[in-house]
């Protein structure tokens, strides 16, 4: 029997595949670099067991979103109890340090940089990548390890020019892709 209706179009698409953290050394990646005025420093204290968002922002005059720090309900195992996060913005790239009062629970957080004003590829990523747009989409938010290292975390893009990654602990952070 013949049915009425149109054929489903064929998805052109691949669903997000999650990725393993990968460790590199420092000198083996390309970092993002801002050219925006430099977001502050930024300390805020919260009751633990409640959901949290910190925004940082780039400064005046343009005063735009920066990085989105989110912290779920069980980021942190004392609830109920003040917990003081400090956020410092690494001077000229997409990066943070974050340090908390209490022990962050693995993926308890998530770090969200938006970086459509102040996207600014450096000039080895074009030689390495061809284009601004490559190098864009190998982008991953990476944790700042010992011995000059970075481990590349598992993205996720939750829109245009954003790029994301769910934190395992408090320590710097910094936009990079591998070379």
């Amino acid at each position: 029997m013949l049915g009425c209706g149109a054929r489903r179009p064929l998805s052109t698409s691949t669903p997000p595949v999650a990725t393993a953290p990968r460790v590199l050394p420092l000198a083996q990646v390309i970092v993002l670099e801002t050219s925006g005025p430099a977001p502050s420093d930024t300390s805020v204290t919260f009751t633990a067991g409640e959901p949290q968002t910190i925004v940082l922002r780039h400064g005046p005059p343009e005063n735009i979103v920066f990085a989105r720090l989110t912290f779920s309900v069980d980021a942190f195992a004392d609830s109920g109890q003040a917990v003081k996060v400090d956020v410092h913005p690494r001077p000229g790239v997409y990066g943070i340090d974050l340090t908390t009062s209490h022990p962050l629970r693995e993926n308890g957080a998530s770090l969200v940089f938006e970086y459509s004003r102040f996207f600014s590829a450096p000039a080895r990523a074009r030689q390495v990548y061809g284009s601004d747009l490559a190098f864009e989409r190998a982008l991953a938010i990476g944790r700042l390890l010992p011995d000059a290292h970075i481990e590349l975390l598992p993205p996720f893009r939750p829109a245009a020019d954003n790029l994301g990654a769910k934190l395992p602990a408090p320590g710097s952070y910094q936009v990079a892709a591998p070379q």
